[in-house]
This record gives C-alpha cells, sequence and structure tokens, in this order.
C-alpha cells in the first residue's frame, strides 16, 4: 500500500487529481495539471490510498447505471445510513447523477465531465469503467514515481500556468499571502477567465468597495485651467472612486461639480481652527485618500504627512526654485505660504504629478526622485467633438458679432502680466495699422476685476490700443449691434469656451511664465493654429513650424510675423490645424490621463516612518553652520542689496546660482570691496535663519543617541565677533544645550568624528580627516561626484545613514 500526505481538498479536485494524472486514451491538453499528483502538506491529513481509488471506481460504476439503477442506489446508501466520508459522497452522488438522468443528459460523461468540473481526460468512444481499470494500475506506477523521484516528496508538475504565475509572483516580489489571495480567485467555484477584462485598465475601471474616499482639494472654485484639470479629473473617475471635493472659498464652479453628484466643502483656511476641522470632516466622510491641487494647496500636503494619510500633489505652476517667493507673495497673493513652507511640503510629498518632463525638472533636487512622475494633461475630445459636430461656425461667430470676412485672432486665458495679453495687443496693433490687416480682429477673454495688479494690466491693454488709434472695448458693455465691431475686444471669464475656438481663425498663447496650458492642446483639437511662447513645457507639445509657431516670450514682432503667416496663407491654416489634431489624438488623449489617475490612486503608497535603525544611534556626525544649518546667503542678500542699491532679485539670482565657494569670487572686481563690507558688518552672523527643517533635524538626531558637533570655521577678516555671534545664533536657534556641542576651529581635519557634513565642496587640512565628507547640496558643489549628497534636511537620517 503506497500513502502519501495531501491536503485536504473536495471531492471534485480529488476526482480531477486521480483522472487528469492518467495517460488518455485521446490526447487532450489539461487546464488543471499542476494539480497532477499531490500538494505537500504537514499533519494529520487524510491519505490517498486504495480507498480512494475504489472511491472513484464506484462513482464511475454508478455514471453508467440506469435511471432505476441509480434510484436503487441512492435508497440502499441512505437505509444503510453509513455516515463515513465516502458513503455520505456516494449517496449525494448516486442522487445528483439520477437527477442529471431525469433532465435527458447522458450520465457517463455529463457526470464525469460536471464532478471534474470540465476536465476529464476520458475518451467518449470507450467506456468509463473500461478505461478506469486500464488506467489503475498506471496510476499507481505515476504515484509510486513521484515519491521515488522526490525522496518521499511528491513532485509538482512544471505546467504552463504554474510556471507562469510562480514568474509573476518572483518578478512583483508577493507575498505568500498575496498568492494565496489570488489562488483563491482563480480556484473558486464562480471563476470564469471568459468573465475577465482583456486588459488591466478595463479591469481598474471597475468600481469596488475596497476603494477609499479620495478627497480632492482645489486652491478656489474660478474657472481657471487648474481648477478644470480637477472638474475632468472628477468626471473620470466619479463612477468607480469615492469622491469629495473640499476648497477654501466658493466659486462658480461649485455648482459644476455638485451637478456631478459630488459634495463640495468651503474650509476657510484663514481659520485659527482650520486643521481642527478639517480633520473632523475627513474623517466624518471617511477620506481616506487625499489629492492636492497646485502649489497652493501646499498645506495639504504637509497635512496628510502629519496624519500619515497617502496623497498625491499635482502640480500646475512653473516657479523657478529662486522665485519661489516672488511668486507665492506678489504674482498669486498667497498670505499663508512662502518659499520655505514650499520646500518643506515638497520634501514631505509621498507622490508628486507633474504635467510635464520639464516642470519636473524645474523642481529637481526639491523631492524624493521616486515621488515625482509625468503624466500630461488630457483633454475631453468626446465633448469637443460633439459640440463641433452639432454647432455651425458661422453662427457662433455671428453670436459673438464676427462676420465671414473676419479674420479672427483669440487670446483666451487669465488677464494678466503671466499670460502676456499685453504683447498679443500690441502684435495685433501693429498687424492692422502697419501690415494693412484691416480685418484683424482681437478678442481676448479672461478677464477678472478682482486683483489690483490684474486690474491695472487690463489697463495697459487700453492703452496699448489707445497708442495705435485703435478701438478697444470690454464684451460686456457693448449693445448687441457693436458686437464684433472694435479692434480689440476684452471679455470676462466664461464658463463655456469652446465657441471662442470655433470662432477663431489663430490663437494667441504668448505666456511668460507657463507650463504646458489646456488652451493649446484645446486649440490643436479644434484644428486651429497655434502661435505659442518658446517656454518650459510648450515644445513638448507643439512643433515650430509643425502645429502653429513657437516665439520668444515678450516679442510683439514675433508674434506679429507668425501671425501675418497665417493671414496670408488659408492653406498654411488648415495644413497646421491638422496636424495639431493628429498630435492630440496621440499624445492627450483625455481617456489615457485618466487611465494613469486611476492606476496612480489605486497603487499610491501609505506614508512609512523612516527606519535607520542603529546604524547613527552613537556615531559622530560633524556639521557645519554656514549655508548648512543656517541661510548665510539669505542674510548676504538682504544686506548687500540694501548697502548696494541693487535690485533684490538680481542679488539673489547671482548669489544662490553661483558657481564659486567664495562669495567674493562671483562679483566684479569693483564690487568685491563691498562684499566684504558686508560680511564683516556687524551682528550679520548672529542675524542668520535656519535653513527648513535644520533645528528639528539636529534635535531629532540627538534624541536618537546621534553624536552631534556643530564644526564651524570663523571667517578670517572678522574672526572675533564671528565666533561671538555663532555663539549667540546657536543658544537663539537651537537652545544653550547645543553651546557645549560647538568646535570653531579653520581646520576641520583635526576633530574626530564619523561624517561631515558640508556645503564646501573640499574640506581639507593638515590632516587626514577620520570622517567622511556629506555634502549640503549647494549649487557651487554641484559639480562634486563621489560624496554623499543631503539636499535637504528632511532627508538626512536616509542620506546619512547609506554613508555610515
Amino acid at each position: 500500500r503506497t500513502s502519501v500526505p495531501i491536503s485536504p481538498i473536495s471531492f471534485c479536485q480529488r476526482l480531477s487529481v486521480l483522472t487528469c494524472s492518467m495517460a488518455p486514451v485521446a490526447p487532450v491538453k489539461s487546464g488543471n495539471s499542476w494539480k497532477n499528483l499531490l500538494l505537500l502538506t504537514s499533519g494529520n491529513e487524510r491519505l490517498l490510498d486504495e480507498e480512494d481509488i475504489d472511491f472513484g471506481s464506484d462513482v464511475y460504476a454508478l455514471a453508467e447505471s440506469s435511471t432505476d439503477e441509480l434510484l436503487s442506489s441512492w435508497k440502499v446508501f441512505t437505509a444503510l445510513k453509513d455516515e463515513s466520508y465516502d458513503g455520505r459522497r456516494l449517496e449525494n452522488a448516486a442522487w445528483r447523477l439520477h437527477a442529471m438522468q431525469k433532465l435527458g443528459k447522458t450520465p457517463s460523461f455529463q457526470a464525469a465531465s460536471q464532478v471534474t468540473q470540465g476536465r476529464c481526460a476520458f475518451n467518449k468512444e470507450a467506456p468509463i469503467s473500461a478505461q478506469l481499470d486500464a488506467h489503475l494500475s498506471h496510476t499507481h506506477a505515476d504515484l509510486g514515481k513521484a515519491i521515488a523521484d522526490s525522496d518521499g516528496h511528491p513532485m509538482l508538475d512544471d505546467s504552463w500556468a504554474a510556471k507562469h504565475l510562480l514568474g509573476l509572483c518572483l518578478k512583483n516580489k508577493l507575498s505568500n499571502d498575496a498568492v494565496g489571495e489570488i489562488l483563491q480567485v482563480i480556484q473558486h467555484v464562480d471563476f470564469r477567465p471568459d468573465d475577465l477584462p482583456s486588459t488591466p485598465e478595463q479591469l481598474r475601471a471597475l468600481p469596488h468597495h475596497q476603494r477609499p474616499v479620495c478627497a480632492i482639494f482645489t486652491h478656489s472654485l474660478e474657472r481657471n485651467g487648474a481648477n478644470n484639470f480637477c472638474l475632468y479629473i472628477a468626471r473620470l473617475l466619479r463612477h468607480n472612486q469615492p469622491l469629495t471635493i473640499f476648497s477654501p472659498k466658493k466659486g462658480p464652479m461649485q455648482e459644476d461639480f455638485e451637478k456631478l453628484g459630488l459634495e463640495v466643502t468651503i474650509m476657510d483656511t484663514t481659520s485659527p481652527k482650520f486643521l481642527e476641522d478639517l480633520s473632523s470632516a475627513l474623517l466624518k466622510r471617511r477620506v481616506g485618500l487625499l489629492l492636492a491641487n497646485t502649489i497652493m494647496r501646499c498645506d495639504i500636503i504637509l497635512m496628510a504627512a502629519e496624519l500619515q494619510m497617502p496623497s498625491v500633489w499635482v502640480i500646475h505652476e512653473s516657479w523657478p526654485q529662486d522665485q519661489l517667493d516672488h511668486y507665492a507673495k506678489e504674482v498669486f497673493m498667497c498670505k499663508d505660504i512662502d518659499a520655505a513652507v514650499i520646500r518643506k511640503a515638497f520634501a514631505a510629498a509621498g507622490t508628486i504629478v507633474f504635467p510635464s518632463d520639464m516642470q519636473r525638472d524645474l523642481y529637481n533636487g526639491m523631492f524624493k526622485p521616486q515621488a515625482g512622475l509625468t503624466i500630461y494633461n488630457g483633454i475631453p475630445l468626446q465633448q469637443l467633438d460633439a459640440f463641433k459636430h452639432t454647432q455651425d461656425r458661422r453662427q457662433v461667430r455671428a453670436a459673438l458679432g464676427y462676420t465671414d470676412q473676419d479674420f479672427l485672432v483669440l487670446h483666451l486665458g487669465t488677464v494678466c502680466s503671466r499670460k502676456g495679453q499685453v504683447f498679443s495687443a500690441k502684435a495685433c496693433a501693429k498687424l492692422i495699422t502697419e501690415n494693412n490687416c484691416t480685418n484683424l480682429k482681437q478678442l481676448i477673454v479672461g478677464a477678472r476685476y478682482i486683483r489690483d495688479h490684474e486690474i491695472k494690466y487690463i489697463d495697459q491693454i487700453f492703452d496699448v490700443a489707445a497708442s495705435y488709434g485703435l478701438s478697444c472695448r470690454r464684451w460686456e458693455e457693448l449693445s448687441e449691434d457693436e458686437a464684433g465691431k472694435p479692434d480689440i475686444t476684452i471679455m470676462d471669464i466664461q464658463a463655456a469656451v469652446l465657441r471662442f475656438y470655433m470662432a477663431a481663425d489663430v490663437v494667441l498663447v504668448p505666456s511668460l511664465n507657463e507650463v504646458l496650458p489646456l488652451v493649446i492642446c484645446e486649440s490643436m483639437a479644434f484644428e486651429r493654429p497655434v502661435v505659442c511662447s518658446n517656454i518650459d513645457a510648450i515644445p513638448e507639445a507643439l512643433s515650430d513650424g509643425v502645429e502653429g509657431f513657437l516665439v520668444p516670450p515678450g516679442n510683439a514682432d514675433a508674434i506679429r510675423d507668425a501671425v501675418l503667416q497665417l493671414y496670408q496663407s488659408p492653406e498654411l491654416r488648415k495644413q497646421m490645424g491638422a496636424a495639431g489634431r493628429a498630435r492630440v489624438l496621440k499624445q492627450f488623449s483625455y481617456e489615457h490621463m485618466g487611465e494613469c489617475y486611476r492606476e496612480l490612486l489605486d497603487t499610491v503608497p501609505a506614508p512609512e516612518e523612516k527606519l535607520h535603525g542603529e546604524v547613527l544611534k552613537g556615531k559622530t556626525v560633524l556639521v557645519d553652520m554656514d549655508n548648512t544649518i543656517v541661510d548665510w546667503d539669505g542674510e548676504f542678500i538682504r544686506r548687500y542689496s540694501e548697502a548696494s542699491g541693487q535690485d533684490p532679485l538680481v542679488v539673489e539670482k547671482l548669489v544662490r546660482n553661483r558657481e564659486k565657494f567664495e562669495i567674493e569670487e562671483n562679483f566684479q572686481e569693483s564690487e568685491r570691496a563691498q562684499v566684504m563690507e558686508v560680511i564683516a558688518s556687524p551682528g550679520f552672523y548672529e542675524s542668520l535663519e535656519p535653513l527648513p527643517g535644520a533645528v528639528e533635524a539636529l534635535h531629532k538626531m540627538v534624541d536618537e543617541g546621534i553624536d552631534v558637533k556643530l564644526v564651524t570655521a570663523p571667517h578670517p577678516l572678522c574672526a572675533g565677533s564671528c565666533a561671538r555671534e555663532k555663539f549667540i545664533s546657536v543658544e537663539r536657534l537651537l537652545g544653550p544645550e547645543f553651546l557645549e556641542r560647538m568646535i570653531i576651529t579653520r581646520d576641520k581635519t583635526h576633530v574626530q568624528g564619523d561624517l561631515l557634513v558640508d556645503d564646501k565642496p573640499r574640506v581639507s587640512g593638515s590632516r587626514t580627516p577620520s570622517w567622511k565628507h556629506v555634502l549640503f547640496s549647494q549649487s557651487y558643489n554641484q559639480g562634486m561626484e563621489g560624496k554623499g549628497r543631503l539636499s535637504m534636511w528632511t532627508e538626512w537620517a536616509d542620506t546619512l545613514s547609506k554613508s555610515i
């Protein structure tokens, strides 16, 4: 007698093991060959022995019985009241086979197929009992061979399915728990391969109760491109992802979201109870995932990090790293955020989405490399095409007051200095007055009268028109008869904009600062040639001379020359329009964008606390001060700008992007004396402010058992006062307990330690240092390779652990 331990499996599975392991008379391909022999387990499981084989023989004998014989057999089994496992199964089998015969089904093979789930490997041309007898000895031989081949352990068959499933498990590093869950689905009685979608995108499009509620945070509810993105995403995902909307203030787009059936919650960010109220609101709505839209929602990313919630941050802006304060404070009038807060949010963000590769590169160094990815913004072509096919262009133009003879130049976007409407107005004015394009009309859509600087900018457009003797009017002030008559018409922000693309002959996007505006893609979808500034990510969407023209930013003459070519050649307009449409279909698919975000929201990782174990505990870490802990450059920029009378932005650009470590070497010879005076000015070193996260990081390092020493060199020009002021600065920023950790020396190679964190590209001295040099990243040390690099203090644990 041969016995081998097996896992407890159902009777149908046992029959599958039995029948599929036999060599079939008529060759068939087994769909379950990974079960061919046995599954190894330990413990006191049932044994596969002659009793199991006998039971299989009994079932197939029953399958060849007549209806009366089956009924009699069932009655006999019932009367015997055999409570054994096999007895109960035989009673059940007889009853089921009897029912099949009454339905007119052939029991012999219908029953065999039923109990083996369609995997029976017998020849229908020969009696089952005969085939069974012929193969019983073969089965015993197979079992014996399996035991012999495995030194007492059966070998799993190397089937196609098992091999490929195992390959996926290894490739994706799936745990046994995950593999077990997959196998449960595959082995379930309701599993049917034909029911599965053919692509992962189709599978993810299905709704599922395990998806958390995702809260989308807009920076406002005004009508603009960034908020339109949120609306597009909501439309794409609302059928399979629970969504809710949060905004700091009300606006016209609230109605758009509510029409989708989404709740819109207004949370005042200026309230002292903002975070408390927001946390309660998230808890009430069972929010488990945050999507923050635009840089201005950096507060949400910081909150997500504090609450350990998974988050996605979508960045639309293109703000140079050295001008974060300028754009936050002066351009977008943000009261609650500044460069420090923005940098802290970038460092804390787990997942950041950029709409272009250029933009991702722009913020490089501010975020963890694995956190950033690019997803191009798509446009809803179905909606656009429906408008195109149901509207008459002549009627659309007539409704705006334009005739067939008018050549309409459209500039669509919020009217502000960043969008460059003054330059487009000047270009159109020159075309009308200097190039005799007397039928040219410009329509500027997007005026709002909220911020002072935007109102002043609108006034500049009127001044441009007046300087060329042209008419410029607000659309809202025109009578019906006056519509379309002014040379330049300025219209307020509009909710429905598709009519403007249909009406236009050419679209202008001459922005001075932009990422990849949807206006370009939407214009190309309407087959309109586009004249754009050659900046930022715009060249990723449009090739010069193919779908339109790329011109230098702020150059009215270049805009005029490009529009003139299009004005003079209807064929060129048609050719570029067709090329633009083709590019949109290929690169800016609305559906593809939705699929990318669907996958992203399903796979965004939850924040994890960084674990660096015992690697750094007990180690000595030496830390430089100037431009490592404190912002030396920032204080110099402030003082030098005041002393020299130069523009602070110009000085900041020079200092922050310098190539040479010694500050004076980056200035003209005639300026260096004043540079040195600033460095030696009283209170300079005492006034230095900490770099983002530095103070918190140093205290955390001490708390975790790291021996931190502040090793700093006094400036030779003012060594005495410099040293004294540094002591004062350390006590103010870090507390008196850090005074004992200070070491002031001109030669850091004399100081013993495991690591030195210093911004200086090369730290040398009279000795071979005991420490490894970890660069604190600054512009002047970017060329150094082969050393650890700390880009921001939020990454100290990972960087220093790897360096050790």
